[in-house]
């Protein structure tokens, strides 16, 4: 209720105030240029990944400095907090129902950072935010090394935030945090980008290998004339999977292979197809979650 009052207040302010500018994606806006393309693309793919895991939209955003998009105020703390807030608003990160997005925004000029937490989020987990700033962003940020800082907050707010959240796990605003350190992030990358890397590989090794066999030469006449053919035998259901048959034929000596392969459930293929979340969905923060400066 409190967070809500605070919103309602805030609005007729924050419509005539910062312009805001559009995302340049759905995880990570790096507007000051803080992260090398590597790292960058890293954190993005473990965002997504983890939308796709948890269903919380996490929003990573750097800027040079809050004056460049009209931030102004007496109070620098409040300033900032009310600025980070807008941003989340304007964006509307997270679900439009659950409003359960997070906003990581770091001004690099200005040596301030807030990670904003949509209205489902109670005041307890505004503790937890500000252990995910104070373990794994600041201490690399005072040392000038923003991409780890960056990469660890992304890691720290996905392992802290995102994951309990989704699973309504009973928590406390040091919960978790006893073995929150740099590599725990990146082994948790790690493990998602292989699992990405492996479920690329599961839906594409078909398809390469029909088309890489054109490259091949045959088994019985040697001539590099091969073609594939793929067909139904029978079709899958709603709950079991069907099969297909792979037909391998060479248009030199006409030798003829086949196998048979498996196609998953229609559940199954729909459940794959919808996994990928992305785009902002009209979320709203009345202002919970944490600051930091360095």
């Amino acid at each position: 209720m409190i967070r809500l009052l605070i919103l309602l207040l805030w609005l007729p302010v924050g419509a005539m105030a910062q312009p805001y500018p559009a995302p340049v994606s759905d995880t990570v806006s790096d507007y000051a240029n803080l992260l090398p393309p590597a790292t960058q693309a890293r954190i993005s793919a473990n965002l997504q990944a983890a939308r796709n895991e948890t269903g919380v939209h996490i929003a990573l955003v750097t800027i040079a400095r809050m004056a460049d998009y009209g931030g102004a105020g007496p109070n620098a703390t409040r300033r900032f907090a009310d600025f980070a807030t807008g941003w989340f608003n304007a964006w509307g990160i997270g679900d439009a129902a659950r409003h359960d997005g997070i906003l990581i925004l770091v001004s690099q000029g200005d040596r301030e950072m807030r990670i904003v937490l949509g209205d489902a989020y109670d005041v307890i987990w505004d503790g937890r935010a500000q252990r995910v700033i104070d373990t794994a962003m600041l201490p690399a940020f005072s040392a000038g090394d923003y991409p780890r800082g960056l990469e660890a907050g992304a890691q720290s707010a996905i392992d802290r935030l995102a994951r309990p959240f989704a699973t309504g796990a009973a928590v406390t605003a040091d919960s978790g945090f006893a073995q929150d350190s740099v590599w725990a992030g990146i082994t948790g990358v790690l493990i998602i980008l292989a699992a990405a890397f492996a479920m690329i590989w599961m839906i594409f090794k078909s398809k390469l290998r029909d088309l890489l066999v054109r490259l091949r030469a045959c088994p019985n006449c040697g001539a590099r004339k091969l073609r594939v053919k793929r067909g139904v035998t029978v079709p899958p259901s709603e709950d079991i999977g069907g099969t297909g048959q792979r037909t391998q034929r060479c248009d030199a000596c006409n030798d003829t292979r086949v196998e048979a392969y498996n196609i998953p459930s229609r559940s199954v293929a729909r459940a794959a197809k919808s996994s990928s979340k992305r785009g902002f969905g009209g979320g709203r923060s009345g202002g919970g979650g944490a600051s930091g400066k360095w």
